[in-house]
């Protein structure tokens, strides 16, 4: 046994320098990033625009993406939003007319009849002020300044935004002449002073003229070669350039990638036309509407009140630990008399403690630090999600493969022992993670998985709380406070470094809801447990009535969802459950997994009633029924996981799977506890790989908002701009440290903070609930309070 624990400490102290030196690794990593694109911020101001205006590729699903920032897909509402009481104008040739279209048919409510007219376009609408306007002025001449000169001495009203751009017309009309590039180079060189003035009120934008494809151009307009193009592409750069007209050299980009699906070789396709739209799009509307998946163009708001008191807050407990560094070397001389000595050891115990949280503190003001220059500023760039099948099914594999390499045998013998349910969390986390990553969401089936695996987190809840529960009947403070500093504590600091409201997080008010409902449930008289029952049976059938009961008013709340909502509207208790002003997320949460947490309590509870009428036992490495029967267990549960991955393959739509998804989880989830526990050599073994990840998955699942995805999980984070594998490795690298530092700076602050005494405990309670109630109020009247 000696030998044993020996070896199980030396692993451990492995294990904890290892990962000791893996997280100064990081931290090393993270700075050298941060003085990288630190100094690159400093050097642009931050400016996003000019990776929107010259930077781009198209990705691996198709979709435009410009280097270092993300594109917001912009709907009709938006659009409309977007450009009430706002004029947009394009000037230029058919080319520019094409994209005025576009853009009009997008946004109109009723249906625009495109022309081929060579003169001005107007569309207006009185009711929202919109303003959308085609000048056709499709060479660089007197004509274009006239209008650019009318707009600067104010003869007209300017527009709010001017897209214009030329050279193809001109290419056309003058036969490819080398006198024809003179005048167009001495042309835009007399037009720019105008241009330039006018920018100074107006968005000015240049668009670069779009390649052709030869093979499809009609006869008449064989002239126009893309070495024309760039000729006069080139000239535009060398006058523009420097200038406060900007110039759009990405649309140029996407057009050139985009050249097959043109019409007549000469006239955008409709894929380069979205791009095209989304560009502009981006462009004008994100610093105005703000979505949080539109980077690119989109200043940064400076931090709220909450935020700069969180940053004081461990401002000071640095401070502190830094003080209790420096006095820690100085050791009082100890008195000889006994009460003194005896005050000296219980001052310096209270000292140490006081230490201790200070430093864990201090470590995690340095991480939530990393948290808000991640995905609150410009230092970091941020991508869209591109979803394709290779990019989701080659990490899953590769992840899938590592897991069953790294493998060992477990001491445990039970079902769903401790090494087990951490595997399980662990390889469920890993999918979750790569799911999120690669926005895999668009692709039901997998959609549909990953909700079975959110199903399995909460049938976890039940089954792990009830089981403590019913083993040791401990329902005192201590153990509620406890457990519910352990899911919280993360999301409550990261509400106010993020300025994000609790429902955001939404796994963890979810677990910790579930929490209090099966506590509520054992809790609530009379009480059963393993030893009040005994051998007498009416226990195990008042658990059973409670579970029914339980089952019952969940059915109840699914049924009417008037009644649920009005049970979580009231102040204060809105303030936890609400999102963006309405509870129907935390609803459409709720309702998804309603019955998981219920059943995980129900198989708990079946589990210890049929090893306590020794129906089965699993106190030995061996299978839990004869051959046969395992072999027709097995068989069985994996049927049912594939007939249940196969409808849904069938199901038609999100909103159809997830109404049957309640009613029909428990079928996989029972089926993998079957298969992973019945055969005695599966139970046995276990993935070291996945469960070391198993212990940390609460950090990872809430971690990777903010510092391995970006822009409140619509994108990723991006530190190697340009390389997307290199780059996933890096910050998973980095995010993964953190996640394991938080999880230890977590557990250290759970001991020093909820200890076991009651009366302590007690009153640190009372002080988080006041400390709560200000949060709350603040959340009800924040957005009355301006710091700046």
């Amino acid at each position: 046994m000696a030998a044993i624990m020996n070896t199980w400490k030396l692993e451990n102290a492995l294990d904890y320098t290892n990962m000791n030196t893996a997280k100064k690794l990081a931290f090393a990593v993270a700075t050298v990033f941060i003085i990288i694109h630190g100094t690159r911020v400093y050097n642009n101001g931050g400016d996003t625009c000019s990776n929107l205006l010259s930077r781009g590729h198209l990705a691996a699903d198709k979709k435009w993406q410009p280097e270092g920032c993300m594109l917001h897909k912009y709907s009709k509402i938006d659009m409309r939003k977007c450009l009430s009481e706002k004029s947009f104008t394009f000037v230029g040739d058919s080319r520019q007319r094409q994209l005025y279209f576009k853009l009009v048919k997008t946004i109109s409510v009723s249906t625009v009849k495109e022309g081929k007219q060579h003169e001005d376009i107007v569309y207006n609408e009185d009711d929202t002020g919109i303003s959308v306007n085609f000048l056709w002025q499709p060479m660089v001449n007197g004509s274009m300044e006239k209008v650019f000169r009318e707009w600067k001495e104010g003869k007209k009203k300017k527009p709010s935004i001017i897209i214009t751009g030329s050279g193809a017309w001109t290419i056309k009309q003058m036969n490819a002449s080398g006198k024809a590039l003179s005048e167009y180079q001495a042309n835009l060189t007399l037009l720019r002073p105008l241009m330039e003035e006018v920018a100074i009120e107006t968005d000015v934008y240049w668009m670069l003229q779009d390649p052709v494809n030869n093979t499809q151009l009609s006869k008449e307009r064989k002239m126009i070669t893309n070495t024309q193009i760039d000729s006069y592409n080139d000239i535009a750069m060398e006058i523009l350039g420097g200038s406060h007209v900007g110039i759009l050299q990405s649309t140029h980009q996407a057009a050139s990638e985009l050249l097959h699906v043109s019409t007549d070789g000469l006239h955008l396709g409709e894929p380069a036309l979205d791009v095209h739209l989304s560009l502009l799009l981006n462009l004008f509307c994100n610093d105005r509407l703000r979505p949080i998946d539109g980077s690119c163009c989109q200043s940064y708001q400076p931090p709220s009140l909450l935020q700069v008191a969180t940053g004081v807050f461990f401002g000071l407990c640095m401070v502190g630990a830094m003080l209790f560094s420096v006095t820690r070397g100085r050791t009082p001389s100890v008195s000889e008399d006994a009460e003194t000595a005896q005050n000296q050891k219980k001052t310096k115990s209270t000292a140490e403690i006081a230490r201790t949280t200070l430093v864990a503190l201090a470590k995690f003001g340095v991480i939530m630090a990393y948290f808000y220059l991640c995905d609150r500023t410009p230092l970091f760039m941020k991508e869209n999600k591109h979803y394709t099948h290779l990019q989701f099914f080659v990490p899953f594999v590769w992840v899938l493969l590592v897991g069953l390499f790294f493998h060992s045998d477990t001491k445990q013998t039970s079902i769903l022992n401790r090494d087990q349910t951490d595997e399980w969390k662990g390889w469920m986390q890993l999918v979750i993670l790569i799911y999120h990553y690669t926005g895999t969401s668009s692709y039901l089936p997998i959609y549909m998985h990953i909700r079975i695996l959110v199903a399995m987190y909460l049938f976890q809840t039940g089954y792990g709380h009830f089981f403590y529960f019913w083993m040791k009947g401990d329902y005192g403070i201590v153990r509620l406070c406890q457990v519910n500093f352990r899911l919280n504590f993360l999301v409550v600091f990261l509400c106010m470094v993020m300025d994000r409201p609790y429902q955001f997080y939404y796994f963890v008010p979810l677990v910790t809801f579930w929490f209090f409902v099966v506590y509520g449930t054992m809790a609530v008289l009379p009480r059963v447990t393993a030893k009040s029952s005994g051998d007498n049976s009416s226990g195990f059938v008042l658990m059973m009535f409670k579970l029914l009961v339980l089952c019952g008013i969940i059915a109840l709340l699914a049924s009417m969802q008037v009644l649920f909502e009005s049970l979580f509207s009231w102040w204060p208790a809105v303030q936890l459950f609400q999102l963006e002003g309405s509870i129907r997320e935390w609803w459409f949460r709720w309702q998804l997994d309603r019955y998981a947490v219920s059943y995980g309590m129900f198989f708990a509870f079946t589990y210890l009633g049929l090893k306590k009428l020794q129906i089965i036992d699993d106190s030995f490495h061996g299978n839990l029924f004869t051959p046969c029967v395992t072999y027709l267990i097995v068989t069985l549960s994996v049927c049912i996981t594939l007939g249940y991955t196969i409808f849904m393959t069938t199901c038609s739509s999100k909103v159809e799977c997830n109404r049957l998804h309640p009613y029909i989880s428990f079928l996989p989830i029972t089926s993998f506890i079957l298969v992973r526990n019945v055969p005695g050599y599966l139970r046995s073994r276990y993935s070291t790989f996945f469960a070391w990840f198993g212990k940390i998955s609460l950090e990872l699942f809430i971690g990777q908002y903010h510092i391995w995805l970006a822009a409140d999980t619509k994108g990723v984070l991006v530190v190697i701009p340009g390389h997307h594998t290199l780059n996933m490795l890096v910050t998973s690298f980095i995010f993964v440290c953190i996640a394991h530092e938080i999880s230890a700076v977590t557990g250290t602050l759970a001991t020093t903070l909820v200890p076991r005494d009651f009366n302590t405990v007690l009153q640190r309670l009372i002080i988080f609930v006041l400390f709560l109630c200000v949060m709350l109020l603040y959340g009800h009247f924040g957005d009355k309070i301006q710091l700046f």
